[in-house]
């Protein structure tokens, strides 16, 4: 199975767009969102958001961010929580957006590859037998790095810029 992860969409429709076109072009199944779905202050294009998400609710695997207020549970037909582990391709990914459980604070029984946001710093870096990742923004990027998403495949983890450039890749077999 082929993923797409993003993370700090904060009410970014265009970029947004995008970024399923991304995914479609990749031939991604799942889409993973690290949360940060809403803008900084209250907007309309949430809305447009949650109506560009829900069209595709079977596809998502999501959690929610620091700036995800109450109301987010109710725009999204899709479960949110602020940590989740799933099973890509027989490796345990634990998911989260950072604000809690971050790189230097592992949640207790972390997955193979840590996946987390917030900082809108992109990286992916292999840490004694983990993987740590960081999908960076897709709104508004930080510390000189690029728009970008995460692709998991069979054999890699990539960090990709939104343009599909390859900015960095690890091979994931020693997790299986």
């Amino acid at each position: 199975m082929k993923v797409m992860c993003i993370s700090d969409i904060h009410g970014s429709i265009d970029n947004l767009k995008r970024v399923i076109e991304r995914f479609k072009e990749e031939n991604a199944e799942k889409l993973l969102i690290l949360g940060d779905f809403s803008s900084y202050y209250y907007s309309s294009t949430d809305f447009e958001v949650a109506e560009t998400l829900n069209n595709m609710a079977g596809a998502i695997i999501a959690v929610k961010g620091n700036c995800d207020n109450s109301y987010i549970d109710e725009l999204f037909h899709f479960g949110l929580g602020y940590l989740k582990t799933i099973d890509i391709n027989g490796i345990k990914v634990t998911l989260t957006h950072g604000h809690i459980y971050n790189p230097n604070n592992l949640p207790e029984n972390c997955g193979d590859i840590f996946l987390s946001g917030h900082t809108h710093v992109a990286m992916l870096e292999k840490t004694g037998e983990k993987i740590i990742a960081n999908p960076g923004s897709i709104s508004k990027p930080r510390g000189g790095t690029k728009k970008s998403y995460i692709i998991i495949n069979e054999e890699n983890i990539e960090l990709k810029s939104l343009d599909g450039e390859l900015i960095k890749s690890l091979k994931i077999e020693h997790l299986q």
